[in-house]
């Protein structure tokens, strides 16, 4: 009898968890975004500005965001093809759920518990280890172009032109070396993958990449802001690789992103209201949005056993 109850109550919180994670999500996010400075300071301005964008634009940006997504799906797919292989669907709904946790956490590190929850019990602690191979080859690709961009604009500690190429040539050593460790550190070596998959993940890694760069140049079409396609796009590659290396959460990250866009830009564009207003759009298409649809996606989520 005792045993059927046990069974019943660990049956219903089972069931039960998807939907308090979503309120702890939803919770989250709306308290999040309701205290953020930029929104407070220029949400009527943000909102007039959102309210010129037509369907058809809004539906190119959401388009852009589903393939940005989706690449990303793709890249966890590939990663975890041998060790927990799952569908492009389960591996979009498990990105989308870790944009969810990573909204309100510190270095985004929420993204991977949000992902694991899919993993059977036994891959977690291994499916760690792949997501950061993905996250590293999107992070080289930042680097290597990222450092390209300094040389051409750079506002702020000129030194760091020089340096970056050493920390970028140093990043792709590390990556490509397929260590074997000794003694304790052992078992790190069965978390290598092949270099197979390295180059693999860096070729979606760098088209991931292409479609930020794609949003941004969109959202610049359409507030028609004058600014040249190629010092836009300068400006952009510093722009993420500094976003890539300041430790943030994704609310905050809105925050740094207008201050950057606005120093980056300000040879080209003084509007410093629109380039704020050009910063939020693409803030709420990748991040928002997503960390939305992911706490939706978390009711009826059930704990693997």
């Amino acid at each position: 009898m005792k045993g059927a109850l046990t069974k019943r109550i660990l049956s219903f919180a089972n069931k039960a968890i998807g939907f308090i994670l979503f309120i702890i999500c939803a919770v989250a996010i709306y308290s999040k975004v309701m205290t953020n400075d930029n929104l407070q300071k220029y949400g009527g301005s943000i909102k007039e500005q959102f309210l010129k964008i037509t369907w058809i634009e809004w539906l190119v940006l959401l388009i852009l965001f589903l393939f940005n997504y989706l690449l990303e799906a793709v890249k966890w797919k590939q990663a975890l093809k041998y060790l927990n292989p799952m569908t492009l669907g389960q591996s979009f709904k498990s990105v989308l759920v870790g944009q969810a946790f990573s909204f309100f956490t510190p270095v985004r590190s929420g993204d991977y518990v949000g992902r694991i929850l899919f993993l059977a019990p036994e891959n977690k602690l291994k499916g760690l280890a792949q997501m950061a191979w993905t996250s590293y080859a999107q992070l080289l690709v930042t680097l290597f172009l990222g450092t390209i961009g300094l040389f051409f604009n750079l506002p702020f500690l000129p030194w760091l032109k020089w340096v970056a190429p050493f920390i970028t040539l140093a990043a792709f050593i590390i990556y490509f070396s397929q260590g074997q460790f000794k003694g304790w550190l052992k078992k790190l070596t069965s978390l290598q993958i092949s270099n197979e998959l390295k180059i693999q993940l860096l070729i979606l890694s760098l088209l991931r990449y292409s479609i930020f760069i794609l949003q941004f140049t969109w959202v610049v079409t359409i507030l028609a802001l004058p600014i040249p396609i190629l010092d836009l796009w300068i400006a952009l590659v510093v722009l993420l690789l500094c976003l890539s290396i300041i430790p943030a959460i994704a609310l905050t990250d809105l925050v740094i992103r207008g201050q950057l866009i606005v120093l980056l830009l300000a040879p080209y564009y003084t509007n410093s209201l629109m380039l704020i207003c050009f910063s939020t759009i693409i803030w709420a298409v990748n991040l928002l949005l997503p960390a939305i649809i992911g706490s939706f996606l978390l009711l009826g989520f059930k704990i693997k056993r």
